[in-house]
């Protein structure tokens, strides 16, 4: 769909004052941002602890497989995603609710990364690779993962 100059600049205006005034400068949210990990994060971590005490070799970050798995159990033919309840929509999960505000972009956004997760693992499927998605929250009774992890 295409918009003229002042149709965009109209919308941009409208789409301006519902955003929320942030309490930071742009330089500051910037380094706040620039600190978010993508990999090795501590859940990654204790996933990864888990897998050496079950004495499975993996590889992490596989970027030869599609949506690159945290981790790749080739004996296995297993790959494990541990996945941010909120980033990837945990149903049924408090850390999976989503902000007031900007709804809308954060609904577009979480929505993308759900069909993405679920076109990854149809790929991976297809490959012949056992797909297992960690929850953020599942870490918090880690014997549980571990009893999981361990059917492998």
């Amino acid at each position: 769909m295409m918009f003229t100059r002042a149709e965009y600049d109209c919308l941009r205006k409208s789409q301006d004052k519902r955003r929320m005034a942030d309490i930071y400068t742009k330089a500051k949210r910037s380094e706040i941002m620039a600190r978010i990990k993508g990999s090795k994060t501590s859940p990654e971590k204790m996933v990864a602890s888990i897998l050496r005490k079950l004495k499975l070799k993996f590889r992490s970050n596989d970027k030869s497989l599609p949506g690159q798995p945290d981790f790749v159990i080739p004996l296995a033919k297993s790959v494990i995603f541990v996945n941010g309840c909120f980033w990837h929509n945990h149903s049924n999960c408090n850390r999976a609710k989503l902000p007031s505000t900007n709804r809308a972009f954060w609904e577009r956004k979480i929505l993308g990364n759900k069909r993405r997760d679920n076109r990854i693992n149809r790929f991976l499927r297809e490959m012949g690779w056992h797909v297992i998605r960690i929850w953020q929250c599942k870490l918090r009774e880690p014997e549980k993962v571990f009893r999981r992890l361990k059917k492998l």
